[in-house]
């Protein structure tokens, strides 16, 4: 538990900080990790900062344009990427007219997504293995301070209003499982039912994900697949928590066990948070 809090700690604090330099961007007209923002208003009146890629100054401005095939190609591809160079400023709304959009040259924001996906199956790794728990959870924290960010760009992305609401709901439905699973009410963790049901589950919440990248859903779908989402992440809680239990009852509480559980608890909450962020965004 020492280990989870605090890395979700570091998540959340690395989160909330970038959310406010987001804003301090706004307020001084400038940007953050590349990126621009302008204010909207949100139903409930609260200030809701909007990501936007600003209009280009300076000319020639390449641009691109999806276009989906009749047939896919070798590759499974059902889309072909058409590009256009706009000379100036006149030639570019003519090109936006057409559906065509400015290529987008920050780069910032795939460095630090492949820098959070290489340290987290760094983690991974390292939560099957012997290596020293000191570079373990050195490791779990590179991780989630480059989690912090993403977290709070999809936030951003969304209206970071509804972001902090799914926070306080993540936040009582952790502490609701950890609760009921820790209490060993239901020997969660010993049955075989239940782990094939989340097994099957989370089977099919991956497919699932990799037919979205190629295959557009109505969002209706997608809203549906994010509930169902959160009711299993909320199951594995369940379970973990319950097996946390059982670990300590038979003598497991040291230090590489206890980086094991913490890490799989992890995920869970992120997941978790992910699917419930899915569910409320439009």
């Amino acid at each position: 538990m020492i280990i989870l809090s605090g890395q979700l700690g570091i998540v959340l604090a690395t989160c909330v900080y970038c959310i406010k330099r987001a804003r301090t961007a706004y307020e001084n007209n400038s940007t953050f990790l590349g990126i621009s923002f302008r204010a909207s208003m949100n139903m409930k009146k609260k200030l809701d900062l909007v990501p936007y890629t600003p209009i280009p100054d300076q000319y020639p401005v390449e641009m691109t344009k999806s276009v989906e095939l009749e047939k896919p190609t070798w590759s499974g591809s059902r889309y072909e990427i058409l590009k256009k160079v706009a000379m100036n400023k006149e030639q570019r709304l003519e090109f936006l007219k057409e559906g065509f959009t400015d290529v987008n040259k920050n780069y910032s924001i795939v460095y630090l997504f492949l820098s959070w996906a290489a340290l987290l199956f760094a983690c991974l790794y390292f939560s099957v293995s012997e290596i020293s728990t000191i570079t373990g959870i050195f490791l779990f924290s590179a991780q989630s301070i480059a989690f912090g960010p993403l977290l709070a760009l999809i936030m951003l992305e969304m209206d970071e209003n509804d972001g902090y609401k799914a926070l306080q709901i993540v936040f009582l439905v952790t502490i609701a499982t950890g609760v009921i699973g820790y209490s060993d009410i239901y020997s969660f963790s010993e049955s075989a039912y239940l782990a094939s049901f989340l097994f099957i589950s989370l089977l099919g919440l991956i497919i699932f994900g990799i037919i979205r990248i190629f295959i557009g859903f109505s969002r209706k779908a997608a809203r549906a697949k994010a509930i169902f989402g959160a009711f299993i992440f909320t199951l594995f809680l369940l379970y973990d928590f319950n097996y946390l239990k059982k670990s300590a009852d038979f003598g497991f509480n040291n230090w590489e066990t206890a980086f094991s559980i913490a890490f799989t608890l992890y995920l869970d909450i992120v997941n978790l948070l992910l699917e419930i962020l899915d569910a409320m965004s439009n």
